[in-house]
């Protein structure tokens, strides 16, 4: 019998919702280990203690990373964090994995990613969609030629306004909600964009836009259109991701689907499929079944497929190999030109 891989030292930086999930894969990986928690908030500093005893806990990030022996760091803070924590990991030899977006300024993703190839470090960048099995059978069928050459994409989402007002607001809606994709119209498409058009709605008073639309032109002449809006209102039947407090219901995706049209053929999916509707004293929602589910006390679905694949790349073993650092900065490119036309009013060209 042969030896098992060593196990995978992480940090964890963020403790909230999203983090707790990420260190829940950690957790029931056998090769991974959760060794260090950073997180700000009193509260769920607490249940991080409770959760992970035998882990050290921070509440300053870079004050932990120089402390700390581990080999991966996974970043699931508030996104105007990101670059700088992402790069003090990278600078410690640290390997990461890093919730989208990876920076919010352009510089600064293309800062991150050259500093990774010198380093010789694995960088991930969030992109949940692309191990979603719905979406890889969708990219198998397009790889495939089974739609022919791609004639438009459209992809739209509808989130809760009491998301809008609790974290949507804290950075530009490109680089929140529609990021996911554009990210996935470069995956599909296997193409570079070429013009960017964007509008933005301000109907909430907040200083960046509760509705957005992007309208991208790409290389081979695939037209992409991404719509979205956080105007649900709390009672809306919603998409929780699994979350296990009921009193969340209606605070979650309410719409959200992805249609492709090619000369062969055509796609539409349904990305958050209701297929199981929960109605209970807080209200009606559907359950995440997909993404980030808990079962028996385990996130499952595409997050652990993705962090799992993570893990695997850092043991030298066979992974997915969907992810592309090129993509990275190219969605970065795109953010960046949506909130210039989102601003100006014209059509943005990228080089």
């Amino acid at each position: 019998m042969t030896d098992l891989p060593r196990r995978i030292a992480f940090a964890l930086v963020g403790y909230g919702r999203f983090g707790k999930h990420h260190a829940n894969v950690l957790k029931h990986h056998p090769n991974a280990a959760v060794e260090a928690i950073c997180e700000t908030d009193h509260i769920a500093l607490k249940q991080a203690r409770v959760d992970f005893p035998d882990a050290k806990i921070y509440t300053e990030p870079i004050n932990m990373l120089q402390e700390i022996k581990v080999d991966a760091v996974s970043v699931v803070s508030p996104e105007d964090t990101h670059a700088r924590i992402v790069r003090a990991a990278l600078n410690h030899g640290f390997h990461v994995f890093c919730e989208k977006p990876l920076a919010t300024q352009l510089a600064d993703a293309k800062e991150l990613v050259s500093l990774a190839r010198e380093q010789k470090l694995r960088l991930r960048v969030g992109y949940i969609l692309r191990y979603e099995p719905r979406h890889r059978v969708l990219k198998q069928h397009i790889s495939a030629d089974k739609i022919g050459e791609l004639a438009r994409i459209r992809a739209k989402r509808d989130i809760s306004r009491t998301w809008f007002e609790t974290y949507g607001y804290r950075v530009h809606s490109a680089y929140e909600t529609l990021i996911h994709d554009i990210d996935l119209v470069l995956w599909l498409s296997q193409q570079r964009c070429q013009t960017v058009s964007a509008w933005g709605g301000y109907l909430l008073g907040y200083e960046v836009p509760e509705t957005l639309v992007i309208v991208l032109e790409m290389e081979k002449g695939t037209i992409c259109t991404l719509e979205s809006s956080w105007l649900a209102p709390s009672g809306a039947p919603a998409n929780i991701f699994g979350w296990e407090d009921s009193s969340d219901a209606g605070k979650g995706v309410v719409d959200a689907s992805l249609e492709v049209v090619g000369t062969k053929g055509s796609s539409f999916l349904k990305t958050y499929e209701p297929s199981l509707t929960i109605n209970d004293a807080q209200g009606s929602y559907h359950p995440d079944l997909a993404f980030w589910p808990q079962i028996d006390g385990r996130t499952t679905g595409a997050l652990r497929e993705e962090i799992w694949d993570f893990i695997q790349e850092l043991l030298g073993e066979s992974y997915a190999q969907v992810d592309s650092l090129e993509d990275a900065i190219h969605v970065q490119e795109i953010c960046e030109a949506a909130v210039e036309s989102e601003k100006s009013g014209q059509k943005v060209y990228i080089s």
